[in-house]
């Protein structure tokens, strides 16, 4: 379930803290000889089953990641805290400096990787281009060595592919997380409620590489499968605001091709995220729309005004 396979141990803390007996929470899910192998970290056990001795703990599992992390990541936390406060002070330097030492120590946790590589893609340094090429090597193995993605690999993955260009994936490739994400997107329990909308995420990202990319038509058959498949699971998560950044998308792929449907939807877009930054009054959601505009107006070859 994460690297170094400490949910065991987390549960158990959990458990005990919950004040439950072990045979009351492995139930008829599990052995209670397998439970304490669990507990110890020497076994690993499927989501499925994990989630059904959640319920026997009285827990969801939303629940339980915020007590995982909280009692597993303090030191990553602790890190991604320097690095942010160098980045607000503008201390690039400083900042690079910090992910390089780490990144020269041995075994350094994915979750640490993925910080590095969030804050170098955030400064768009350029430099010392071996060391952090490296990190990014080793995140993708990472993740492509796995069967089934937990929440930090696909977060990986949704950093890996938004900041990608034609030359780091192919088509091919692309089209294969596309897949993966149909597939975990439908709601089936309370667990995969959350998986699906990370999945989302992944997603945007994917076709908006083959937008990038310039697959133009195979990005708008995947944009329309995806509002598809988005209406078709009511019980999803934020449908609205992920079914809203597919149609963004869309809009950009018409502008590009010189489509007047795109003036329609990004006017409709824009609109949107007008409303929002007025009733709101954040400058945040006003920046979001500007930024969008502009976009758009980069985007926009079709010579028709983006007005709204």
């Amino acid at each position: 379930m994460a690297e170094k396979n400490m949910h065991g141990s987390i549960f158990k803390k959990l458990r005990e803290e919950r004040e439950y007996k072990l045979k009351d929470v492995a139930g008829d899910v599990i052995s209670t000889r397998t439970l304490i192998r669990f507990e110890s970290d020497e076994t690993s056990i499927s989501i499925a089953t994990f989630e059904k001795l959640l319920e026997n703990l009285d827990i969801n599992y939303l629940d339980y990641l915020t007590f995982y992390y909280d009692n597993t990541d303090n030191e990553t936390t602790e890190f991604a805290n320097r690095l942010q406060k160098l980045l607000q002070s503008g201390s690039s330097s400083k900042l690079v400096n910090e992910c390089k030492i780490e990144l020269k120590k041995k075994d350094i946790e994915f979750s640490k990787r993925l910080t590095i590589l969030i804050y170098l893609n955030n400064i768009l340094w350029k430099e010392d281009k071996e060391l952090f090429e490296e990190n990014r090597r080793i995140i993708k193995d990472r993740i492509d060595s796995q069967d089934k993605l937990g929440f930090d690999e696909i977060y990986g993955l949704f950093i890996l592919i938004y900041s990608a260009t034609k030359a780091d994936y192919s088509v091919e490739y692309i089209e294969r997380i596309i897949e993966d994400c149909f597939k975990n997107i439908p709601v089936r329990n309370y667990l995969s409620k959350y998986m699906s909308a990370v999945y989302c995420d992944l997603l945007k990202v994917a076709i908006s590489f083959l937008v990038r990319a310039g697959y133009y038509e195979l990005a708008e058959k995947k944009c329309k499968e995806t509002l598809k498949l988005y209406n078709e699971n009511p019980l999803l998560l934020n449908r609205a605001a992920f079914s809203k950044e597919i149609v963004a998308i869309l809009a950009s792929l018409y502008l590009l091709q010189n489509k007047e449907e795109g003036v329609i939807l990004a006017n409709k877009i824009l609109k949107y995220e007008d409303i929002v930054a007025e009733i709101t009054g954040d400058p945040y959601y006003r920046q979001v729309r500007d930024v969008t505009y502009e976009a758009y107006c980069k985007a926009n070859k079709t010579g028709l005004d983006i007005e709204f």
